[in-house]
């Protein structure tokens, strides 16, 4: 006997959820690069371009003994060191270079990347651009300089510029100091995006490739002064000491914070993505509080958040604390409106130790 199709009694529509990603990246590096000395096959052109090893700019004509290549080679000899890094020419006219927002704008528009080094490039009006440019587009840049008396930025209250000094390398004359200091920063920037968001810390960070400055304690000073990084040796390696932007702000910190916001507005929208509509009323909003305290547990969870502390009385204290608004305190006017605010959080960043002191006695 025939059966008549069940859907003339039950219909039943599936539909298949595409997961909901973010294109923002927080481990990718863009270096601008002069145009290659040499003519090749491959031409650098305004478009950006994605490499793997420093020897594949030699298939665009640059060599061994120029800056970027230079640049690349520290880059990939970090351990860890980033799988690929993106490459910008910055165009030259009549004697005269792209002017530098151009450059990063064009630059900006083709790929996605993070951090940045103006290769090659050390002129102070440069670094001031790309420092403006890194504040206003959430940008990290970071830039090294060897003059130990002057500092090759007009302002230092820059939140996303960190600087490295990289001069007076230990073991050569001022006249012959290493090519590969000239990327202190960009080796530190290269090793620490290797980790992930709230997972480091900028400081005590072994780099290849780059010398030791052999500096007075004076100078220690004056540079932990102005925030201003510098490499050092300590038991055998050479590790950067500093870890913090010229403001004063520690790297990590600024990074996390970027990398919290970005996944807490990518999961809150998901929420709007998987569902027809979100009520608004309490169920509703619990929705978007579930989602707020999803990602905060996600950032704690990985070390950028703190654990929850307890007291001497043994007392719980909150890593983090998320408040809503009730349904019914809610007026009419706003649910018009259908926009939910009064959505705010706190939270205590786990920090890092940098420096033990310890004191101890013995006795017979």
């Amino acid at each position: 006997m025939k059966n008549n199709l069940l859907d003339d009694i039950i219909k039943c529509n599936i539909e298949i959820s595409n997961p909901t990603t973010s294109d923002v990246s927080f481990d990718k590096i863009l270096i601008v690069v002069e145009k290659a000395s040499a003519s090749s096959r491959k031409q650098m052109t305004e478009t950006v371009i994605e490499i793997s090893n420093a020897d594949e700019l030699l298939e665009y004509g640059y060599k061994t003994t120029e800056a970027a290549y230079i640049a690349a080679s520290v880059c990939f000899s970090q351990n860890p060191s980033p799988s690929r890094i993106f490459v910008c020419l910055r165009k030259k006219t009549d004697a005269l270079n792209e002017d530098l927002k151009a450059t990063l704008d064009r630059a900006s528009s083709q790929v996605g990347f993070y951090g940045f080094h103006i290769t090659g490039f050390k002129d102070k009006a440069d670094i001031d651009k790309a420092a403006d440019w890194a504040e206003s587009n959430n940008k990290l840049f970071g830039f090294e300089y060897d003059n130990i008396d002057t500092i090759p930025i007009t302002k230092t209250n820059y939140y996303r510029t960190f600087a490295i000094y990289s001069g007076l390398a230990d073991g050569f004359d001022a006249g012959n100091q290493p090519k590969e200091n000239g990327y202190a920063a960009l080796a530190l920037m290269a090793k620490c995006f290797s980790y992930n968001p709230g997972t480091e810390t900028w400081h005590l960070k072994a780099l290849n490739s780059v010398y030791p400055s052999l500096l007075t304690n004076e100078q220690k000073r004056n540079l932990e002064g102005k925030h201003v990084g510098m490499v050092l040796r300590y038991a055998g390696s050479n590790f950067n000491i500093g870890g913090a932007t010229l403001s004063g702000e520690w790297i990590d910190v600024i990074r996390f914070i970027d990398w919290l916001k970005n996944e807490m507005q990518v999961n809150v929208f998901k929420l709007f993505k998987d569902n027809k509509k979100i009520p608004f009323n309490d169920n509703g909003i619990n929705l978007v509080l579930c989602k707020i305290e999803e990602t905060l547990k996600k950032a704690q969870d990985i070390g950028g958040i703190s654990l929850t502390e307890f007291d001497a009385d043994g007392n719980a204290i909150p890593a983090y604390h998320v408040n809503v608004p009730r349904s019914s305190e809610i007026t009419e006017e706003v649910r018009k409106s259908r926009k939910l605010s009064n959505c705010t959080w706190s939270a205590r960043v786990a920090g890092a130790i940098h420096a033990v002191e310890i004191e101890g006695y013995v006795t017979f």
